[in-house]
């Protein structure tokens, strides 16, 4: 079965019994998260940070920051996400939420299509890192990497970094890694990447992922040849972002139907 793990809760790792007001506050939000309430969710971000530097805890508030970053990534605001990315200190991080750093940066980069920076970063940062998160930070470390190898036309780094996130996962997020397969083929412009898209769709929509569902029919609008389907595609996304309060992304996807009307 998929499991209800956004991207930005991994990056929380394994939460347990928190006892600090940060760490609680920030639990809830991650809960909301999950639940696709975006805005509600940010807002209960932004009170675990002020309470994380309340109680001056610098671990925490690395955590937080690095989360808030996610959430900015997924709503399209890159200039805020790389600030609060500039925030973190990185001296204050153990080894996960080091790793979840590297994958926020990762992530940041491949959504601004600045693929060569991100395989820079891997190669500079990637191999000193200790493998000690747990698999599922790490196999969602891999599909960035995999992703970014693709935007470079790299096809031979980009399936090995799939087959080690598919080693990672270990069949426990069938969802997260069929989406960046279809990924790295529709980069590659390989013909498997809508039939792939679909497959991630499919678990997405039995998971009830609805930012994936609606990120995945972006995807799929990009990537098929019909102008009525692409437009189908689009407008679909552009509803479904709109009630998960994320006007960047619906404005996003009317703009490419407009374009493809044209």
């Amino acid at each position: 079965m998929m499991r209800r793990v956004l991207l930005i809760a991994v990056t929380f790792f394994v939460m347990a019994i928190f006892a600090s007001e940060s760490e609680v506050v920030a639990f809830r939000a991650t809960s909301y998260l999950q639940n696709g309430k975006f805005v509600k969710s940010y807002a209960l971000f932004e009170r675990a940070l002020l309470a994380s530097r309340k109680e001056s805890d610098i671990q925490a508030e690395g955590r937080i920051l690095i989360a808030m970053a996610q959430i900015r990534i997924q709503s399209l605001e890159y200039e805020f996400a790389s600030q609060l990315v500039s925030q973190v200190r990185e001296s204050a991080l153990d080894s996960n939420a080091m790793t979840a750093l590297l994958l926020t940066r990762l992530s940041l980069l491949n959504a601004q299509e600045k693929y060569g920076d991100a395989v820079n970063l891997w190669e500079k940062r990637g191999k000193y890192l200790v493998d000690e998160a747990p698999d599922l930070l790490q196999g969602s470390l891999q599909c960035e990497v995999a992703i970014a190898y693709a935007g470079m036309n790299n096809k031979k780094q980009a399936k090995a970094k799939l087959d080690l996130a598919d080693d990672y996962f270990s069949d426990d997020a069938p969802g997260k890694l069929n989406f960046a397969r279809a990924r790295v083929s529709h980069l590659l412009g390989e013909n498997t990447a809508d039939s792939l898209y679909a497959e991630a769709f499919n678990f997405s929509i039995k998971g009830n992922h609805s930012y994936m569902s609606a990120t995945i029919l972006y995807y799929r609008g990009l990537c098929t040849k019909s102008v009525a389907l692409a437009n189908d595609y689009f407008v679909r996304s552009a509803n479904a972002f709109e009630l998960l309060g994320l006007p960047n992304n619906k404005r996003r996807s009317e703009k490419l139907k407009r374009d493809i009307k044209e």
